[in-house]
């Protein structure tokens, strides 16, 4: 079973891409923000990770390059309400497959998770 990763300060995002997901067959674990998913990911490393951008604590940026220096490669998906802002820093996310604004459509963000998933 795939398992994804799905980091957002919103707990209404957070658990409705849990039932989403875990519907389609998906394990999902779930994180408030940067620090309490890097404690997750010490248990078990997903094979993708849902992200929003603008976290308390750690924000979505300083995150990936937490798991850069740490030597993996997940494919992520950040989530923002200002995706120009993402986009920007993006060269230098490499593992970072997708920004998608907020709010997102569900269908958009099953087809990205689908599509990096197969």
């Amino acid at each position: 079973m795939k398992k994804i990763l799905v980091v957002d300060d919103q707990v209404g995002i957070r658990l409705l891409l849990k039932e989403v997901f875990k519907q389609e067959g998906y394990g999902v674990v779930l994180a408030m923000n940067g620090e309490e998913a890097l404690k997750k990911m010490n248990k078990q490393i997903p094979d993708l990770i849902i992200l929003d951008y603008q976290l308390p604590i750690m924000d979505g940026y300083t995150f990936v390059m937490k798991i850069k220096e740490i030597g993996l490669d997940i494919p992520t998906v950040i989530m923002s309400g200002l995706p120009d802002r993402a986009e920007e820093r993006a060269k230098e996310m490499q593992m970072v497959k997708k920004i998608i604004g907020k709010p997102f459509q569900l269908n958009d963000i099953r087809a990205i998770v689908r599509e990096l998933l197969q």
